[in-house]
């Protein structure tokens, strides 16, 4: 397949389109630096795509405040979700093909595990965006743990932005294993059953059932329809921060 160029979009003019957009950080990396499985990656989600760009949003101190939380959380993904739109739209009416990755919206279960359509955080590290640490958060070399995710899927070849010259390093110090009221972060993995911005959302009876639901496959699929249209009803917030905060670099500088 050709490759697709378009005069009026290059990465100057993506800078200036996230300018006053409250997008704190952006990336702009090759797809073939993604390394996500088949079903997962990029070029499953759009034919021909060529580029990934990667958008984020800092996550301010009063969404890990019970008081500021719900406002907080509303307010990072109304600003990616309409970034994201925004420039899909943009790049469309200059002839690209583009595709949004949400930070939520829409998901499927799959051998019982609640995934999105794209890992945005693994595509993240991938193009050299940040490193994961062990409760698998990206951090990013500004802004630590503390980034809200979304993307945008192009056709079009776009010069990557230039990588970071040293990224952030998971110390291993344990903090946020020990931090976890729950128990589950393991091994530079996180327990779904376990994780309270998981199990926050199904009634402790049904939890039991739940796994077992999402271990299905028919059972998952049906799961997957009824999460997605329930979905934008639902006000979705990280209940627990535990492991973020515990984090190392949590901590960021004030702008």
């Amino acid at each position: 397949m050709p490759e697709q160029s378009c005069p009026a979009v290059d990465r100057d003019a993506i800078a200036r389109f996230f300018s006053g957009r409250k997008i704190d950080a952006y990336g702009i990396a090759e797809v073939s630096r993604i390394h996500a499985p088949a079903g997962r990656h990029p070029r499953d989600l759009l034919a021909g795509c060529r580029t990934i760009i990667i958008i984020g949003t800092l996550m301010p101190d009063r969404i890990f405040t019970d008081a500021g939380r719900t406002e907080a959380t509303r307010e990072i993904k109304e600003t990616l979700e309409s970034a994201a739109a925004d420039c899909t739209g943009w790049l469309v009416h200059a002839g690209a093909g583009a595709v949004p990755i949400m930070p939520s919206l829409p998901m499927k279960i799959e051998d019982g595990k609640l995934r999105g359509l794209l890992s945005l955080k693994h595509c993240a590290a991938d193009a050299g965006f940040g490193t994961l640490g062990d409760n698998t958060l990206l951090v990013h070399p500004v802004f630590g743990n503390r980034l809200a995710l979304a993307a945008v899927l192009t056709n079009l070849a776009l010069d990557p932005t230039p990588l970071a010259a040293t990224l952030p390093a998971c110390t291993h110090c344990n903090r946020c294993v020990k931090a976890c009221p729950e128990g589950a972060i393991q091994g530079g993995t996180v327990d779904i059953t376990k994780c309270r911005n998981m199990t926050d959302y199904i009634p402790g009876p049904l939890r039991g059932v739940s796994w077992k639901l999402m271990r299905g496959k028919m059972s998952g699929r049906i799961l997957t329809s009824l999460l997605n249209a329930a979905g934008p009803y639902l006000a979705i917030e990280s209940g627990c921060t535990a492991c973020m905060i515990a984090c190392p670099y949590f901590q960021i500088e004030k702008r």
